[in-house]
């Protein structure tokens, strides 16, 4: 699923290549799936209660980590739609 923004992506810098928010929206979401993917990371190998089982049951384990990451990925996800925003107001929509 994660991959399903791939060729969207892809579209968006072909044709709109050249434009700034064209430009800056592809870097949020880099970064967007960048925390994605480092959340799934930390979840998937059950960092750091596997290394000290015990000492992570309230607090640090890798659940909480993994819902930082979601909660920021969501932000910077955010960060891009308002550009998309942004642009879409100035230009208005193509008919």
């Amino acid at each position: 699923m994660a991959a399903s923004g791939i060729i969207p992506i892809a579209h968006k810098m072909l044709v709109f290549g050249n434009r700034p928010e064209a430009v800056l929206t592809t870097e949020y979401e880099g970064v967007m799936a960048m925390f994605y993917g480092i959340g799934v990371l930390v979840y998937a190998m059950r960092v750091p209660e596997r290394w000290l089982p015990g000492k992570f049951d309230l607090a640090g384990h890798s659940h909480q980590f993994f819902h930082v990451l979601v909660v920021a990925g969501a932000y910077t996800h955010y960060l891009a739609s308002v550009v998309y925003l942004g642009w879409r107001e100035g230009e208005g929509c193509r008919a």
